[in-house]
Protein backbone atom coordinates (compact mmCIF):
# COMPACT_ATOMS: atom_id res chain seq x y z
CA UNK A 1 0.00 0.00 0.00
CA UNK A 2 0.90 3.48 -0.88
CA UNK A 3 1.48 6.42 1.49
CA UNK A 4 1.83 9.97 1.53
CA UNK A 5 4.14 11.78 4.05
CA UNK A 6 4.87 14.91 5.22
CA UNK A 7 8.79 14.81 4.60
CA UNK A 8 10.83 17.90 3.06
CA UNK A 9 12.78 16.02 0.30
CA UNK A 10 16.06 18.15 0.55
CA UNK A 11 16.31 16.68 4.29
CA UNK A 12 16.33 13.45 2.96
CA UNK A 13 19.01 13.92 -0.12
CA UNK A 14 20.51 15.70 2.58
CA UNK A 15 20.48 12.97 5.18
CA UNK A 16 21.21 10.22 2.44
CA UNK A 17 24.01 12.45 1.54
CA UNK A 18 25.34 12.20 4.85
CA UNK A 19 24.37 8.53 5.54
CA UNK A 20 26.82 7.58 2.47
CA UNK A 21 29.44 9.83 3.38
CA UNK A 22 29.70 8.03 6.96
CA UNK A 23 31.84 5.47 5.50
CA UNK A 24 29.53 2.75 7.09
CA UNK A 25 27.47 -0.28 6.18
CA UNK A 26 25.66 0.62 3.09
CA UNK A 27 21.78 0.04 4.62
CA UNK A 28 20.04 1.00 1.92
CA UNK A 29 19.60 0.78 -2.20
CA UNK A 30 18.98 4.35 -3.72
CA UNK A 31 18.02 5.36 -7.56
CA UNK A 32 17.27 7.95 -9.23
CA UNK A 33 16.28 8.84 -12.55
CA UNK A 34 15.34 11.51 -14.72
CA UNK A 35 12.53 11.56 -17.65
CA UNK A 36 10.95 14.35 -19.74
CA UNK A 37 7.50 14.21 -19.79
CA UNK A 38 4.82 16.44 -22.61
CA UNK A 39 1.60 17.90 -21.43
CA UNK A 40 -1.04 17.07 -24.02
CA UNK A 41 -4.38 19.57 -23.93
CA UNK A 42 -6.32 17.14 -21.52
CA UNK A 43 -3.49 17.81 -18.77
CA UNK A 44 -2.06 14.04 -19.06
CA UNK A 45 1.99 13.87 -19.10
CA UNK A 46 2.99 11.34 -21.38
CA UNK A 47 6.74 10.37 -22.40
CA UNK A 48 8.33 12.94 -25.05
CA UNK A 49 8.29 11.76 -28.58
CA UNK A 50 10.33 13.36 -31.44
CA UNK A 51 7.08 14.59 -33.11
CA UNK A 52 6.54 16.25 -29.50
CA UNK A 53 4.81 20.13 -29.75
CA UNK A 54 7.65 21.37 -26.84
CA UNK A 55 5.31 23.66 -25.97
CA UNK A 56 4.37 22.39 -22.44
CA UNK A 57 7.86 20.13 -21.54
CA UNK A 58 8.53 18.96 -17.51
CA UNK A 59 11.25 17.31 -16.00
CA UNK A 60 10.30 14.39 -13.82
CA UNK A 61 13.40 13.13 -10.92
CA UNK A 62 12.21 10.26 -9.10
CA UNK A 63 14.49 9.54 -6.01
CA UNK A 64 14.01 5.86 -4.44
CA UNK A 65 15.49 4.12 -1.54
CA UNK A 66 14.47 0.95 0.25
CA UNK A 67 16.49 -1.19 2.56
CA UNK A 68 19.06 -3.50 1.27
CA UNK A 69 17.76 -7.18 0.60
CA UNK A 70 19.44 -8.62 3.54
CA UNK A 71 17.86 -5.89 5.99
CA UNK A 72 14.62 -8.06 6.28
CA UNK A 73 12.84 -4.52 5.60
CA UNK A 74 10.47 -4.09 2.62
CA UNK A 75 9.44 -0.63 2.15
CA UNK A 76 10.10 1.53 -0.52
CA UNK A 77 10.43 5.72 -0.62
CA UNK A 78 10.53 7.80 -3.09
CA UNK A 79 10.44 10.78 -3.90
CA UNK A 80 8.63 12.40 -6.91
CA UNK A 81 9.71 16.04 -8.06
CA UNK A 82 8.31 17.54 -11.57
CA UNK A 83 9.14 20.63 -12.80
CA UNK A 84 7.49 22.61 -15.65
CA UNK A 85 10.56 23.53 -18.44
CA UNK A 86 7.57 25.70 -20.58
CA UNK A 87 8.40 26.02 -24.00
CA UNK A 88 12.26 25.31 -24.28
CA UNK A 89 14.22 22.25 -24.20
CA UNK A 90 16.82 21.91 -21.39
CA UNK A 91 20.18 22.65 -21.84
CA UNK A 92 21.87 20.09 -23.00
CA UNK A 93 19.23 20.64 -26.37
CA UNK A 94 18.21 17.16 -26.62
CA UNK A 95 15.41 15.09 -24.66
CA UNK A 96 15.41 11.23 -24.25
CA UNK A 97 12.07 9.15 -24.03
CA UNK A 98 13.37 6.64 -21.69
CA UNK A 99 14.42 7.54 -17.75
CA UNK A 100 17.94 8.72 -17.55
CA UNK A 101 19.98 7.18 -14.65
CA UNK A 102 21.17 9.39 -12.05
CA UNK A 103 23.39 9.74 -9.42
CA UNK A 104 22.27 11.34 -5.73
CA UNK A 105 24.03 14.17 -6.11
CA UNK A 106 22.69 15.19 -9.91
CA UNK A 107 18.90 14.49 -8.43
CA UNK A 108 19.35 16.87 -5.96
CA UNK A 109 21.37 19.43 -8.48
CA UNK A 110 18.89 19.39 -10.79
CA UNK A 111 15.57 18.75 -8.72
CA UNK A 112 15.99 20.04 -5.50
CA UNK A 113 15.59 23.74 -5.49
CA UNK A 114 13.91 26.40 -3.58
CA UNK A 115 10.64 27.25 -4.83
CA UNK A 116 10.94 25.39 -8.25
CA UNK A 117 9.01 21.61 -8.84
CA UNK A 118 6.28 20.19 -7.31
CA UNK A 119 7.54 17.25 -4.75
CA UNK A 120 5.52 14.30 -3.68
CA UNK A 121 7.27 11.66 -1.14
CA UNK A 122 5.38 8.85 -0.63
CA UNK A 123 6.23 5.12 0.96
CA UNK A 124 4.88 1.73 0.04
CA UNK A 125 4.72 -0.76 2.99
CA UNK A 126 2.85 -4.34 2.88
CA UNK A 127 2.81 -5.22 6.40
CA UNK A 128 2.93 -3.65 9.92
CA UNK A 129 6.86 -5.33 10.22
CA UNK A 130 7.85 -3.19 7.07
CA UNK A 131 5.72 0.07 8.96
CA UNK A 132 8.10 -0.61 12.05
CA UNK A 133 11.13 -0.59 9.59
CA UNK A 134 10.70 2.10 7.90
CA UNK A 135 9.43 3.99 10.91
CA UNK A 136 12.90 3.45 12.51
CA UNK A 137 14.43 4.73 9.33
CA UNK A 138 12.36 8.11 9.52
CA UNK A 139 13.20 8.85 12.99
CA UNK A 140 16.98 8.62 12.15
CA UNK A 141 15.58 10.85 8.90
CA UNK A 142 13.97 13.25 11.09
CA UNK A 143 16.81 13.14 13.93
CA UNK A 144 19.79 13.15 11.43
CA UNK A 145 21.22 10.25 13.15
CA UNK A 146 23.21 7.84 11.12
CA UNK A 147 24.48 3.95 11.83
CA UNK A 148 28.29 4.38 12.66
Amino acid sequence: MEYEIDLDAAHVVEWLKGELASGGKPRFEIDASRMFLTDDAGGSLEPVAETDDLQALSTVGVLEVKPLVDSGGHWLLRIRIEDVLGNCLPEEGAVSDEPEEMTLQGFEEDFVKPDRGTAQVTVELETDLDRQKFERFLSDVQTDRHAS
